[in-house]
């Protein structure tokens, strides 16, 4: 498919009404913003949301690795104290060696005390006591009564699973309390201090695992957490899944945890602690979070949805109204009900269109008055034409007549009447031009000079570029029989006649008399035809009028200015184009 012919294809497919287009670009508006800040704020949003559950489960792990590295530290510095040189290693080395019952009693004593005081001073430190192999009776000084199997247990061959060595601290864990009647798992230290030649004690700490670690039994929220703690080796030293088992080999990646999310964090030593949190509990916030968000963004979808059917049913229902006037015109033409909307831009179009209906009826109307006028002119054109061609066989008869007889003055005289009354009496078009206009015009001057035997003259000034302008006939001599039988008083009278372009588009004819004047009466008479000429024609300016409306409608302006014993000037202002009525032939 070319690029023509997909556009055309296209185009096809565009929706052909404005109701179509609306529906099409309101859910083009409706859906792109929600598809758009929707998908960009779903992807940030859920970014923040898991970065929230992930830093807030990686801070839980860091704390506990930090607890346990303090705790392992505190053990450290603890059995610092129980060394000889110093330590209170060299008391216990004297209560040993004194045979003195009152001297071994009060070193035990002491020895009990200062215990106590580390104790107090150390409140994680859940057990002490001191292994000496070199004595019978091995256990020494322990802080709290010890479970039956450990009295005759050898700690160089120490039954749980180291943690980590550090030179002679060997860290041990997590394993069951030593102490009797205690199940709590503990971490501990057994450190080994040399004396004498070829001589060493041991001494034993521990501290509870759980009062570091937050065991999954500890509240709901974590009832389904799982920890594990694994060497720097990354061999399991302690596990609460199943499936994990102490010495096996850990998966530092997390990609054998199905169903968990792990978060880990390593001690000084190398070892590593894993916070496994179950997925569901992980995304639960954002799963959360996801249902507010489509519970929004549907909701946001209703409401625009609602607004786009709003704004169509808005737009949709005026436009409807407006066809249905315009339908319904085409046939009646009366005044319907009036249409209101709760928009002004729509009452604004209705109101234009009722007025716009009232003009058309108004035009329909002078229409059709003017096609009644025109029907009027014509017939009294047709009355006054009373058998055309009887009236010219006649005075042709005549005219020949004459001029066998030697008649020159009646000849003349008939053939211009001949060519009055042919040109009055054409069935041609009512539309001519200024020069055939003079034409006429002068045939019926002669015929009047002749009939008046020279009583008046009659004077034309015409522009050149005007003989050519059309305009209806009968303009110009009914304004010249006016002044010849209204304004003339004598044999000395004049009557002038100018055409020229008095403005743009425009042209004035003006036809003016030094007669005797018409009273203002008189004026306005003439102007309504209510008295016909006794002479002439008998046309009149009635005549002129009808017709300057007929073929100019408004634009021809027509003014008689008259002053008694001065004369009379009539002046016509039209258009140099036809606006009505029929074409030039």
């Amino acid at each position: 498919m070319t690029f023509a012919q997909g556009r055309r294809r296209l185009r096809s497919l565009w929706p052909k009404t404005l109701r179509e287009r609306l529906i099409l670009l309101l859910v083009v508006v409706t859906i792109t913003p929600i598809l758009l800040i929707g998908v960009t704020s779903y992807h940030w949003m859920y970014q923040v949301q898991i970065e929230k559950s992930s830093l807030s489960d990686q801070s839980i792990v860091n704390y506990e690795r930090d607890a346990l590295d303090k705790a392992f530290t505190n053990l450290a510095s603890v059995s610092q104290l129980l060394v000889i040189n110093g330590g209170l290693g060299d008391d216990v080395m004297d209560y040993l060696e004194t045979e003195d019952p009152l001297e071994k009693t009060r070193r035990f004593l002491s020895i009990d005390k200062s215990l106590t005081n580390i104790g107090y001073s150390n409140p994680i430190i859940n057990a002490v006591f001191f292994y000496i192999p070199a004595y019978e009776s091995r256990i020494q000084f322990e802080t709290a009564p010890l479970k039956p199997e450990w009295i005759g247990t050898r700690l160089e061959e120490m039954p749980f699973e180291r943690f980590y060595q550090a030179n002679q601290l060997s860290y041990y864990g997590p394993h069951p309390s030593v102490l009797y009647a205690h199940d709590d798992l503990v971490v501990s230290l057994l450190r080994k201090i040399e004396y004498g030649v070829g001589k060493h004690y041991y001494v034993y700490l521990e501290t509870k695992f759980n009062d570091l670690v937050h065991s999954p039994s500890d509240n709901a929220q974590g009832s389904q957490r799982k920890q594990i703690l694994s060497r720097a080796d990354g061999t399991i030293l302690y596990s609460d899944l199943p499936d994990y088992r102490a010495g096996e080999p850990i998966d530092d990646q997390g990609g054998s945890f199905k169903g968990y999310e792990p978060f880990v964090a390593a001690g000084s030593a190398g070892w590593k602690l894993h916070l496994l949190v179950p997925t569901s509990e992980y995304k639960k916030e954002v799963n959360l979070w996801q249902n507010q968000f489509f519970l929004m963004a549907a909701l946001s979808f209703f409401v625009t949805v609602a607004a786009a059917a709003y704004i169509l049913r808005m737009v949709n229902r005026p436009l409807r109204q407006i066809n249905h006037e315009i339908a319904r015109f085409s046939y009646n033409q009366t005044e319907g009900p009036s249409l209101r909307t709760p928009l002004q831009e729509f009452d604004m179009l209705f109101t234009s269109f009722r007025k716009m209906r009232e003009n058309i009826v108004e035009l329909i109307y002078e229409v059709e008055q003017k096609e009644k006028r025109k029907a009027e002119l014509e017939v009294e054109k047709l009355m006054s034409q009373i058998n055309p061609h009887f009236l010219h066989n006649s005075l042709n008869t005549i005219q020949w007549l004459a001029r066998a007889n030697g008649q020159t003055e009646i000849f003349n005289l008939v053939k211009v009447f001949s060519r009055v009354l042919h040109y009055n009496l054409a069935k041609s078009s009512m539309i001519v031009t200024i020069r055939e206009e003079l034409g006429a015009l002068q045939d019926y001057i002669e015929l009047q000079n002749v009939r008046y035997d020279q009583r008046f003259g009659v004077h034309v000034d015409c522009e050149p570029e005007m003989l050519d302008v059309p305009i209806p006939r009968f303009i110009l001599q009914p304004l010249v029989e006016n002044a010849l039988y209204h304004g003339l008083m004598s044999e000395q009278g004049c009557i002038f006649v100018t055409i020229k372009r008095c403005e743009a588009y425009r042209i004035g004819i003006v036809v003016s008399d030094n007669g005797k004047g018409i009273p203002p009466d008189k004026v306005a008479q003439l102007l309504e035809g209510g008295e016909r000429t006794k002479s002439g024609l008998g046309i009149g300016l009635n005549y002129v009028k009808k017709m300057l409306e007929v073929y100019y409608d408004h634009e021809a302006v027509m003014e008689i200015v008259s002053a008694i014993d001065e004369g009379t000037t009539i002046t016509i202002t039209i258009p140099d184009r036809i606006l009505g009525g029929e074409d030039h032939d």
